[in-house]
């Protein structure tokens, strides 16, 4: 009963710091999302937003099991590195509902695993339905610009779903496949296919589908609080937008790109199996009237000024996945530097985490 008091202390803690910086994120997230005009900018601050609050709070917890480290200067006390971690294990006093608020934060954290196992599961499922597709053959793969043939660095596979409905979308994490319908394909002019597969080949550049996946496990979190849910959607919309730049840097033709846009939103909402998108990263990824509005106005400025919003080159800013890198580095970073300062301090460490779980 005691390691279960320990491992609920655990979520609790967990909880509370990942709730307070994520709603901390939020609030900068919106802020500077009325008051950045980079779409480049904005979806990397989103993505911060969704992506830092758990990885940070993890890794706060993890060090509060690193064992004391002191240093000792010359005719003064010895201070402690990692004060206050070393001497405390919760960062929660206990509280009235205290055990309420214990057993609360268990189910939120078993209600986020379990989530993501039935994801996963509806993943695999899914991807084994999309891999019996049909390849695209013949004279359709001239609507695709040169540069991103089957085959090459952006596009792997083209496959083509039966259906009169008008939508397409990118599948895969490694191995990233483009999924169209015939309704698509017999819709959109040439010159529409054209901008559609250069939209949907940004998002196999950008490595969004990995993005989306590791973003959705991380507000699986927070999963019964709306604002991440919010933060996910904002940082959806930001994405298409950087597609549609794309198309048109790649095309030059924004009108083509919006007259695309336009021709696939009328049936694509209804009919396709809606967990695809929980996975997949597209062209007709919303039917939502204020983001479709915001691309065509979007489009509608570029066609004015004949220039897209760069390529997302901000030096000053690393792009997501680099921010998703250096996130995950953290941890093993750590275990060298407690193994630089002391090798033993890593037995000491592990056997702390054994005797907890």
């Amino acid at each position: 009963m005691e390691k279960l008091h320990y491992i609920g202390l655990l979520f609790l803690n967990f909880t509370v710091l990942n709730l307070i910086l994520s709603l901390t994120f939020f609030v900068i997230s919106y802020g500077l999302k009325k008051s950045v005009s980079s779409i480049y900018i904005r979806s990397r601050v989103l993505f911060i937003s969704i992506m830092a609050p758990p990885v940070v709070s993890s890794f706060i917890l993890v060090t509060s099991f690193i064992p004391p480290v002191f240093v000792k200067p010359h005719n003064s006390p010895m201070p402690c590195l990692n004060e206050p971690y070393c001497y405390i294990f919760s960062f929660l006093p206990e509280f009235p509902m205290f055990r309420a608020a214990l057993t609360a934060a268990v189910i939120l954290v078993l209600l986020s695993a379990l989530y993501s196992i039935v994801s996963l599961y509806g993943y695999f499922r899914l991807r084994r339905q999309i891999g019996r597709l049909d390849n695209l053959l013949g004279t359709e793969l001239n609507s695709v610009p040169n540069g991103l043939i089957p085959g090459g660095r952006s596009i792997q596979h083209i496959k083509v779903i039966e259906t009169p409905l008008t939508f397409s979308f990118v599948w895969g994490y490694l191995s990233e496949t483009i999924v169209i319908s015939t309704g698509a394909l017999k819709a959109l002019s040439p010159d529409e296919l054209k901008c559609l597969f250069a939209h949907e080949a940004s998002h196999c550049r950008r490595r969004d589908n990995i993005l989306k996946g590791m973003l959705s496990l991380c507000r699986n979190t927070l999963i019964a609080f709306p604002h991440v849910h919010l933060l996910c959607r904002w940082w959806k919309e930001e994405i298409e937008l950087i597609g549609d730049d794309a198309a048109v840097l790649i095309t030059g033709k924004p009108m083509d790109v919006a007259s695309a846009i336009l021709k696939m939103q009328g049936s694509s909402a209804t009919g396709l199996n809606r967990s695809v998108w929980r996975f997949a990263t597209g062209f007709t990824a919303s039917a939502n009237a204020k983001p479709l509005t915001r691309r065509i106005e979007r489009l509608i400025e570029l066609n004015d000024s004949i220039s897209a919003d760069g390529k997302g080159s901000h030096p000053l800013i690393p792009s997501e996945v680099s921010i998703l890198a250096g996130l995950t580095l953290m941890f093993p970073l750590l275990f060298v530097m407690i193994y630089e300062i002391d090798p033993l301090m890593i037995h000491c460490y592990l056997e702390k985490l054994t005797s907890v779980f």
